[in-house]
């Protein structure tokens, strides 16, 4: 087997692992079983297991950054281009699901696991607050930095609660998260109309 081809075994092997028994009681053993190499085929292509989780999250998160950025790009000049990104996000957590779990519950682990899933969630906050500022002229810094964090929060704990509720159709999920989307949009530009008066006093 090419080693290309073999590594993206390997990490949708140990994504599986990871996302079922956490970073700290997953075994390298089991997942050279799993994949059906030896461990020090895994020790020779990531170096550790660290090594190999790092390997994971970062490509899953390069993975949905990538969705949501091509999503946006595909919906351009649509009436309901917002639309486009909350069906690719969730769509990317029901079929991409060990790696959501391990992207967005793990985070938590040793600090330089923590360190790089933070990283990886600042390259979705980025992505988003981009898409924000080229559709509304309403949120502009650091208002949208703002919203995105808003936005990246609330699409964090719905997911998260939509895996443990699947019965639940992803069409229905994609149309409340589209509603939370539209409502702090609008209330970001009802907000700054209304902020001078509003902060009379403070």
């Amino acid at each position: 087997m090419p080693r290309e081809q073999r590594e993206r075994l390997i990490l949708e092997v140990a994504g599986q692992v990871f996302a079922r028994a956490g970073y700290d009681s997953a075994s390298m053993d089991e997942i050279a079983e799993l994949v059906g190499v030896s461990k020090p085929i895994l020790y020779a292509y990531f170096g550790s297991k660290e090594g190999l989780y790092l390997a994971y999250i970062e490509r899953a998160g390069r993975e949905l950054v990538e969705r949501l950025v091509g999503a946006w790009s595909r919906g351009a000049g649509s009436a309901s281009r917002l639309r486009a990104p909350v069906v690719e996000f969730l769509a990317f957590v029901e079929e991409r699901d060990n790696g959501w779990r391990v992207l967005f519950r793990e985070a938590a682990s040793s600090r330089p696991l923590a360190e790089q899933v933070a990283v990886l969630r600042g390259r979705i906050v980025d992505a988003i607050r981009e898409m924000v500022e080229s559709s509304s002229a309403d949120s502009p810094p650091p208002a949208s930095d703002a919203v995105a964090h808003v936005l990246v929060g609330a699409g964090e704990s719905l997911a998260n609660w939509w895996l443990d509720h699947r019965e639940v159709p992803r069409a229905d999920v994609a149309g409340w998260y589209l509603g939370v989307v539209q409502a702090v949009l609008a209330g970001t530009r009802a907000g700054r109309a209304q902020a001078p008066e509003g902060l009379r006093g403070l």
